[in-house]
């Protein structure tokens, strides 16, 4: 039980701490305090993440561990995938690229044991700030997108309470993940490969098997990538 932080003390809390959120099922008004993580829907028995949740707090917070330590992972992965739909509000392409690379790169850590909040959040976020290049096109170049990009992913890591270590790794994946020879590390080699596969059944996709597996075994990183790719394809890589 917590005692001392002040941010869950309810004598310190301002009126619009308390605020009613409208279900996404059925848009019956649900109340949130500030701090909840999730609530469920009386009427119609949904259980949706707070759209509001700001865990910035826990970056240095002393009680951070007691706060939001049981956050898991299936509750972060709300948390970001909520975050990345508000920012593509309207773009369901891109929606559904994140959602297609966060599943291929949660397929390849069934395989590599990499840091699945670091994963999560690179392949969710990894297209996060594209909308402000495409507005600016002569700033596409990779020094300008750090520029547009990366404070924006900050800033969502932050509000999800993630620690500085997680943000700065994912900060590093974002900016790498479209140059290979940056990649060194096993999180940016599944999120690089996640990424791959996703465009292997677009951009990349040949007819002939010949040459399907070799720009797998070039190109993807992984082995669990080439195994997946491998099954995708029925092919044998090795």
């Amino acid at each position: 039980m917590i005692s001392k932080c002040p941010g869950q003390d309810t004598r310190f809390w301002k009126p619009d701490d308390v605020y009613s959120v409208e279900c996404p099922k059925c848009g019956q008004p649900v109340e949130f305090f500030k701090d909840d993580i999730r609530r469920r829907c009386k009427k119609c028995g949904h259980m949706f993440i707070n759209p509001r949740l700001n865990l910035g707090c826990a970056r240095w917070c002393q009680y951070a561990d007691q706060c939001v330590g049981a956050i898991g992972k299936e509750e972060f992965k709300e948390i970001i995938t909520l975050a990345m739909k508000e920012y593509f509000k309207g773009d369901q392409e891109r929606i559904d690229n994140a959602l297609k690379v966060l599943r291929f790169a949660e397929k390849i850590l069934e395989k590599e044991e990499g840091n699945p909040k670091v994963v999560i959040a690179a392949a969710l976020l990894h297209d996060i700030g594209i909308h402000e290049v495409e507005k600016k096109p002569e700033r596409a170049k990779e020094s300008n997108q750090e520029k547009d990009r990366l404070p924006i992913v900050r800033g969502i890591l932050e509000k999800s309470g993630s620690k500085k270590e997680v943000t700065e790794e994912v900060r590093q994946i974002i900016e790498s993940h479209q140059y290979p020879k940056k990649i060194d590390t096993l999180n940016s080699k599944i999120v690089y490969d996640a990424v791959q596969l996703v465009n292997f059944r677009g951009e990349k996709d040949v007819e002939d098997k010949g040459k399907k597996k070799k720009i797998i075994k070039k190109v993807l990183l992984t082995p669990a990538g080439k195994k997946i790719a491998e099954e995708i394809y029925n092919l044998n890589i090795a």
